[in-house]
């Protein structure tokens, strides 16, 4: 199978994983959030910046080295494993003793417990972190599909089953836990790899250049990501911060699988033509305007029946999150194509570059969002908006200079592509404005933005749409 073939068999099945493990999730949402309080939410999501921060540690970083590392011995995975089990009992015990403080911060007792519970996860999860990253590496997409999706569907059902027996946010901390044992002992059970009982300095030494910067980004990354929430839920209230949360999951449901889907793929694929330039470009300019013909209509999409979606499937109680929804779906879409630079960084090995990018973003983020919290949670979300736009600019700067094809060069690469989403944005609000009833509304609008974008993309001449139907039709082939 040709690289481009072997790349968009492991995208496929690594996003049907994403989007079966996305829709149960965002189903079981649904039905969770009918139950539960935004209150509720909002107590989880200050349980999950803790939690997210720390299981940095866990997958990022000594992970990726060692996908990216092409003569990986036994020896290297080892010692990788143990690492990733000594940080995630040094996580535990942390967020067991500071727990205290951060209950007494929030003035929310319950997060004390809480937390300790949730923390348990972590050390799970460093247990089947290393047989995930092999699983990946062969790009055995469809066996993580399988794991996955068993271990969401038991702690989804758990949860409910809890929140329909008053456990509230606790329902939604044993998901957490129980999805983390599920996917372990699926894992262990499914691959028979054994870990050596060693730890070699020399191979840490060696991964440590490569995963030490990327682990400090993604760090900086997640930490500062989570900063909203962090504010919000101090500065302006637990509720508004479940709105607040509640809106972002929604830009997230598809913002996720894509994102997800192309990390997972491009490290380990074009590591193998790291040093080849010329081929390396090929493939990042046809990457970024195949993900947006997919991105862009879902994401302008979700912008126009956000109302609609949202009354209908949490009804009018979750209204202040359509907005939010809105704004980060935009958003969103703009991360999905900065990530791609960002990816090509870590596939050349210029790990040292992107921590730089990092420090450059946490500075545009903070001032941004110090400006827009004193006027609510509608600001802080532009505010988000704002400087994804100029990470983009960021993310673009270092691949335009090293593969010559920077951020003016893949705008207008992409403008066609924008144009029909606008395009079909127009088409299908003037579609749904005239009808009353918001089921007919959500079910003639994937049609209207079918029909419309491609067909618009088609008109304007967009080749990959043509080379989009191309590699499915291989896909086919080689599936049978």
């Amino acid at each position: 199978m040709s690289l481009g073939n072997k790349m968009l068999n492991g995208l496929a099945w690594s996003a049907i994983e994403r989007i079966a493990i996305q829709a149960i999730q965002f189903f079981l949402g649904i039905i969770l959030a009918r139950i539960l309080l935004p209150e509720e939410y909002g107590v989880f999501a200050i349980l999950m910046i803790f939690i997210s921060i720390s299981q940095v540690f866990i997958e990022s970083g000594f992970t990726k080295a060692l996908i990216n590392k092409v003569d990986r011995t036994q020896i290297d995975i080892s010692t990788v494993y143990f690492f990733n089990i000594f940080v995630s009992v040094l996580c535990f015990v942390l967020i067991y003793f500071i727990s205290p403080w951060i209950g007494e911060f929030y003035e929310t007792p319950t997060l004390v417990s809480l937390l300790r519970v949730a923390a348990i996860s972590l050390i799970i999860n460093a247990l089947y972190t290393v047989s995930t990253t092999l699983v990946t590496i062969e790009l055995n997409f469809k066996l993580l599909a399988k794991v996955n999706f068993i271990a969401t569907v038991l702690s989804g059902s758990l949860a409910i089953y809890l929140a329909y027996n008053g456990y509230g946010v606790w329902s939604l901390v044993y998901q957490t836990l129980a999805r983390s044992i599920i996917t372990c002992v699926s894992m262990w059970v499914a691959v028979k790899w054994k870990p050596l009982l060693v730890f070699s300095k020399q191979s840490f030494k060696e991964l440590f250049s490569y995963g030490s910067k990327l682990l400090i980004s993604s760090l900086l990354n997640k930490t500062f990501n989570q900063i909203n929430s962090i504010l919000i839920g101090k500065y302006i209230g637990v509720k508004d911060l479940g709105f607040y949360s509640r809106g972002v999951q929604f830009a997230d449901f598809p913002f996720n699988i894509l994102t997800s889907s192309l990390n997972n793929v491009l490290l380990p694929s074009l590591s193998a033509i790291q040093k080849d330039l010329n081929l390396l470009r090929s493939y990042f300019k046809t990457i970024i305007k195949m993900t947006a013909l997919v991105t862009v209509p879902i994401f302008f999409g979700l912008i126009v029946i956000a109302d609609p979606l949202i009354r209908f499937l949490l009804t009018d109680k979750w209204a202040m999150c359509i907005p939010i929804m809105q704004i980060f779906c935009l958003s969103r879409l703009i991360s999905t194509i900065s990530g791609i630079n960002v990816n090509l960084l870590h596939i050349i090995g210029r790990t040292d570059l992107s921590l730089k990018q990092e420090y450059i973003k946490i500075i545009v983020r903070i001032a941004l969002l110090l400006i827009a919290v004193p006027f609510g949670i509608y600001y802080i979300a532009l505010a988000e908006l704002v400087s994804t736009s100029i990470h983009f600019f960021i993310n673009s700067y270092s691949p335009g200079k090293i593969m010559k094809y920077g951020a003016i060069n893949q705008l207008k690469d992409l403008l066609p592509i924008i144009f029909s989403g606008i395009l079909m944005s127009i088409l299908l609000f003037s579609a749904v404005y005239y009808i009353e009833n918001t089921l007919l509304k959500l079910i003639i609008s994937p049609f209207i933005i079918i029909s419309t974008f491609y067909g618009s993309a088609y008109l304007l001449k967009v080749k990959e749409i043509n080379t989009l139907i191309s590699k499915v039709k291989n896909l086919n082939k080689n599936a049978k």
